[in-house]
């Protein structure tokens, strides 16, 4: 392994430190790599990983504009919704125990006479680690922890949405954009273009990272939208004004909806190849709803059973049901709990 990561044999045993961005990505690339001997188990943080932004602006003399609390308060939702889906298989937030929301809150420090916000981020990874460990071998847990990681402070892959977003603002103006100062910026290097591949590679052994992904960008995009003129924001060490990132934003999405569904379902459908647990095809008896919806792991044992029970038997059973509702369609829905019939 090239980087400067550290074996310590002290009170930790044989721990692997990771004290740098430079760390994580080597780190990272002798895992994706197949060096079997990581092991998440002896992960250890010592000054990485620190999210970082740097705001300047009239508004922004040792005060802090309300306008940045929605974007802050959404870094802290996407480590949440990481460790969620690393925990439980499932990014829904409504799956966290008041305890781990605890455990995970992030402390923004500000500078005293700037506005310069930076928040370590190391006991947030650690307890993700700790739940990958749970549920992968070593060397997938640490592929885990260290993407997250590197999603949620990098500056390559803050670079990397940036450059696509001024090629796909582009595309749909049909015109070049007026970004030829912030291109100079964010332009990546060739190390840089060789660190999105060993992400791309991470990603493709882990598919549920595109989500964390998607969750970074949209809180990213959301610090964009939150400049005024005069504004100049440097977020993980990448400068960019108010002007930019109003030409290369991208407009917010439609919000799913979170819904409470229960009733008497049909189990009409069934698939045992989502991890640790499955996958149901219900329809509710009362009104013909039918959806999919995922069987957790850690449900009860008794509540799968009823479900398993109801399928061979063609009968009934009652479920409670968490879903979100995206432009009238069920997006996404989890088995909460499941009782036979009365």
């Amino acid at each position: 392994m090239a980087g400067a990561s550290t074996y310590m044999g002290d009170d930790d045993g044989n721990a692997l430190v990771i004290r740098s961005e430079e760390d994580a990505w080597d780190t990272l690339e002798a895992a994706v790599s197949g060096e079997a001997s990581l092991d998440a188990a002896r992960l250890r943080f010592a000054g990485w990983p620190v999210w970082s932004l740097d705001a300047k602006g009239h508004d922004w003399q040792s005060t802090v504009p309300t306008r940045i609390m929605p974007p802050l308060l959404d870094v802290q939702k996407d480590i949440n919704r990481a460790f969620a889906g690393v925990r439980y298989g499932d990014a829904n937030l409504r799956r966290l125990r008041d305890d781990e929301r605890d455990e995970l809150e992030v402390v923004v420090k500000v500078e005293k006479g700037s506005s310069l916000f930076t928040a370590d981020l190391s006991d947030q990874l650690i307890k993700i680690t700790e739940a990958a460990i749970g549920r992968m071998n070593g060397v997938e847990a640490l592929i885990a922890v260290l993407s997250i990681g590197l999603m949620i402070t990098s500056p390559v892959m803050y670079k990397a949405w940036l450059n696509h977003r001024i090629k796909e603002k582009e595309l749909q103006s049909r015109a070049e954009l007026d970004s030829k100062n912030i291109e100079a910026r964010i332009q990546q290097s060739q190390e840089e273009t060789r660190r999105m591949e060993i992400m791309r590679d991470a990603m493709t052994r882990q598919p549920a990272l595109r989500s964390v992904e998607e969750d970074v960008q949209i809180t990213a995009n959301r610090f964009l939208k939150a400049t005024r003129p005069g504004d100049r924001f440097e977020t993980k060490g990448v400068p960019v004004t108010a002007e930019e990132a109003h030409e290369i934003a991208q407009p917010e999405r439609e919000h799913s909806k979170v819904l409470d569904i229960q009733g008497d379902f049909a189990i009409i459908g069934n698939r045992t190849d989502k991890g640790d647990g499955f996958r149901v095809t219900v329809r509710r008896q009362s009104d013909q709803l039918q959806f999919v919806a995922d069987v957790m792991g850690d449900l009860p044992p008794n509540d799968k059973q009823a479900i398993q029970d109801a399928e061979w038997s063609k009968s009934l059973v009652t479920l409670s049901i968490e879903a979100e509702m995206l432009r009238e369609k069920i997006s996404r829905a989890s088995v909460i709990s499941a009782k036979p019939v009365k």
